[in-house]
C-alpha cells in the first residue's frame, strides 16, 4: 500500500490558480465539471494518456502518484459511463469558501474567536505573498535556478 505524499505549500498555490481546480487541500484535489468533460474528451477522442491530459490542463503530472493518476482516470471514465453522467463536485469551492469568509459578520462572534480566525487568515495570506514573490523571481530571473 502506498503512502500519500501531501502537496507542498507552493504546489497548493499553483493548483489553486488552475481554473480546472474546484478545491484543493494538502492531500486532496477536487476537479471541476469542466475538467472532467475535458478529460473524457481528451482520452476518448484524442487518445491521450492521463499524464498528457493533466499536462494539457495545466497540471504537472509528476505531482501525482501513478496510482492516483490511474484512479483518476478510472473514476472519471466510470462517472461518465454511469446513468447520471458527469456531475459537478460537491461542497464549496475555494472561491466560495473565500466569499463565505468575506460575508461573515465577525462582530457577532466572540472577540477571541474573531481574532484567532483573522490571525489564521493573515498567516495564510502572508504565505501566498511569499509564494508569489518566489514565482515572480523565477519568471524574471530564470537563469538563477
Amino acid at each position: 500500500m502506498s503512502k500519500k505524499i501531501p502537496f507542498t505549500e507552493e504546489q497548493l498555490r499553483v493548483l489553486e490558480l488552475n481554473p480546472y481546480t474546484y478545491s484543493v487541500s494538502s492531500n486532496r484535489i477536487t476537479f471541476t465539471l469542466e475538467f472532467k468533460k475535458f478529460f473524457v474528451d481528451q482520452i476518448r477522442t484524442h487518445r491521450k494518456t492521463t499524464p498528457e491530459v493533466l499536462k494539457a490542463a495545466g497540471y504537472d503530472p509528476s505531482w501525482f502518484a501513478q496510482g492516483c493518476k490511474s484512479s483518476l482516470r478510472r473514476r472519471i471514465l466510470d462517472e461518465a459511463d454511469s446513468e447520471r453522467g458527469l456531475r459537478p463536485p460537491r461542497g464549496l469551492s475555494t472561491e466560495q469558501q473565500l466569499a463565505a469568509f468575506e460575508a461573515k459578520d465577525l462582530s457577532a462572534q466572540k472577540t477571541d474567536a474573531s481574532i484567532k480566525e483573522l490571525q489564521e487568515r493573515i498567516v495564510y495570506l502572508e504565505k501566498q505573498v511569499e509564494f508569489l514573490k518566489k514565482i515572480s523571481n523565477i519568471v524574471t530571473n530564470p537563469k538563477l535556478q
